[in-house]
């Protein structure tokens, strides 16, 4: 039995842990990787917003000590060396957190220091004249052939871009996707989806698998 993630993981993550105790081997292996973009920005702002940990790497320069830092949700929060003002609470509807995070806002600039890859999910839903998005970071396919497994979690589109590149999901396995926008990724691959879920880190990750590995 094997589970493979489109991620890294410590050995101390709840589904590193759930597999060592379920005796399931664990392959997290990530098929994408990251290359800086020169850039700046080029207009005044008030806040800035890190949608990932990826992209508070590549953008955190950014910050200054007038603008207010917000951020996706707690899995992006807990890179951030910086005091938060604002953290969405709902990483698996990211309509949801855009909604929330345009009313904390008001009429205040923003800056999105971003992957060239983002879907917008969030500055879809501010005018263009109120924020400014500027691509800071590369999002590359590294594709990378990967063992059969029993169950496959996919943490974002472009690992399932580079996932299906080299390989394929096999007859009776099961897929969890890491979000809708990750699970639209793999409908769209034709990949059916048997659950879509957020917040890694909260959850009971041996009652999810354990259904799905044991005979």
């Amino acid at each position: 039995m094997r589970v493979f993630y489109s991620s890294e993981l410590e050995p101390t993550h709840p589904l590193a842990l759930a597999c060592q105790h379920l005796n399931i081997a664990l392959t997290p292996q990530p098929l994408i990787r990251f290359e800086a973009i020169n850039a700046a920005p080029k207009l005044p702002y008030e806040v800035i917003f890190f949608s990932s940990p990826r992209a508070y790497e590549f953008g955190r320069q950014f910050i200054t000590p007038f603008s207010a830092v917000a951020c996706y949700a707690h899995g992006t929060a807990k890179h951030i060396n910086s005091p938060i003002s604002w953290q969405g609470n709902t990483p698996g509807n990211p309509s949801q957190t855009a909604e929330e995070f345009h009313a904390w806002v008001g009429q205040r600039r923003v800056f999105f220091p971003v992957s060239d890859r983002s879907l917008g999910s969030i500055t879809k839903v501010f005018s263009a004249d109120q924020i400014e998005v500027l691509s800071v970071y590369q999002t590359l396919l590294n594709p990378i052939r990967i063992p059969t497994c029993t169950v496959y979690i996919f943490t974002s589109p472009s690992n399932v871009e580079s996932f299906i590149l080299v390989n394929s999901i096999p007859q009776g396995a099961h897929v969890i996707a890491w979000g809708d926008s990750t699970a639209a990724a793999l409908l769209e691959a034709g990949i059916k989806v048997d659950l879509i879920q957020s917040g890694s880190d909260s959850l009971d990750w041996e009652r999810i698998l354990a259904p799905w590995v044991k005979p």
